[in-house]
């Protein structure tokens, strides 16, 4: 089976792109792991008190009082400049999962390159992400809304609540399997073939419907793996920061010690502590989460030769795992990139008709959607580029 064998093969492309170590691709690629991760979520507190003591006791309805004008503004004005830090963080991590899908398809690193040529793709993903979110969010938060509002006693709230979760954790498994095949599948396919995010799901539909028992014990095994290594990678993280903060603790402490400007030099040696765990975090993560994409990408080539991006790296691993280090020579990549890249200064076109809203892509003709000699070489028994326009364009997208 295809996904269980590409488990070693991810293996093998990932040791391939990172060893030998290059220090400036592993930086660079570190820093766009930070962004692609997202935001780590937490369970909120339960409640402590005992529900037999209360649980016939309305739910009290005088709220907290009048609050002051000048606390509500400032908690409004926090509240928009967190929405808006998020939405940045959120729009950067759109674009980064393309430089990322790009580096690893490519084997070298060009982060502003990458970033311009993926700009639009990356605002698509975006807006598409962001009204997924909010549709769940609408669905959750509108009968959590009114049970607050109601005078439910304990006992009648937390059994409506209840309800709401048989609901709400169906709904957010679907959503996290959206979200994954989302980042793992279609943006590579919108890549690819330069598509939207609709044409792109559209487009992996047909291989999803094909192949639901790879796709499934695919979502089985990656759930299990993030597990395992999530525990591991939480150890690491947890030496490393201790081992971290000793230097940066003692010397803040020394400067603290000495009073005045000191204590403005603790706080600058603080800010530095930091960004030295976050860079530290960033590291730990990168070749995780390589592995993670990797792996994506081979079982998405396996189930659909025409939406294979990484043949070459698929082939050095099968052919030798001992000798996947030698996948592609720098001066290849290199090469292969200079012959591929100028498909990203192609004239746009217009996607409306075809995909909606979400699916104008800004980038090249129709024609030109694997357009290079570099992406023929890498589909030659899958999308020829010259071929591309006497197919019938309602079978290719998966209708």
């Amino acid at each position: 089976m295809d996904a269980v064998d590409d488990l070693g093969d991810a293996i093998e492309t990932t040791r391939a792109l990172l060893l030998p170590v290059r220090a400036w691709l592993w930086l660079k690629l570190s820093v766009v792991v930070l962004f692609v991760g997202g935001g780590l979520g937490s369970p909120g507190n339960l409640a402590t008190t005992d529900p037999q003591m209360v649980g016939d006791e309305p739910m009290p309805q005088d709220g907290l009082g009048e609050i002051p004008d000048d606390v509500l503004a400032a908690a409004v004005v926090l509240a928009v400049v967190a929405i808006l830090l998020w939405a940045l963080f959120a729009l950067l991590g759109a674009v980064m999962e393309f430089v990322f899908i790009e580096t690893l398809r490519s084997t070298e690193i060009h982060v502003r390159r990458y970033s311009r040529a993926n700009l639009g793709r990356g605002i698509r993903l975006f807006a598409f992400r962001a009204l997924v979110s909010l549709a769940l969010l609408a669905i959750v938060a509108v009968p959590i809304g009114y049970l607050l509002t109601s005078t439910a006693t304990t006992d009648e709230f937390i059994g409506e609540l209840a309800l709401i979760a048989l609901v709400a954790i169906p709904l957010y498994i679907v959503y996290a399997i959206v979200m994954r095949f989302t980042s793992e599948f279609v943006a590579p396919i919108m890549l690819l073939e330069d598509r939207g995010v609709l044409g792109g799901w559209r487009r992996f539909w047909a291989t999803l419907r094909g192949n639901v028992g790879e796709y499934v014990v695919y979502l089985l095994l990656v759930w299990v793996l993030q597990l395992v290594t999530s525990i591991a990678v939480g150890f690491v993280i947890l030496f490393g920061a201790v081992v971290l903060a000793i230097p940066f603790v003692i010397v803040g402490v020394l400067a603290y010690a000495l009073g005045g400007g000191g204590v403005y030099l603790a706080g600058a040696i603080g800010v530095v502590g930091l960004l030295a765990f976050i860079a530290l975090v960033a590291l730990v993560q990168m070749p995780v989460r390589t592995y993670f994409q990797y792996y994506a990408l081979l079982l998405l080539g396996d189930t659909n030769s025409e939406l294979d991006l990484v043949p070459k790296q698929r082939g050095a691993a099968r052919a030798n795992h001992t000798g996947a280090g030698e996948t592609v020579r720098a001066d290849e990549r290199t090469d292969r990139f200079d012959d591929t890249h100028d498909e990203f200064d192609t004239e746009p076109r217009d996607e409306t008709d075809d995909y909606g809203w979400l699916d104008e892509s800004g980038f090249g003709d129709d024609d030109d959607r694997t357009g290079t000699d570099a992406t023929d070489d890498r589909n030659d028994d899958a999308t020829p580029s010259d071929d591309y326009d006497d197919r019938d364009d309602d079978a290719d997208r998966g209708w």
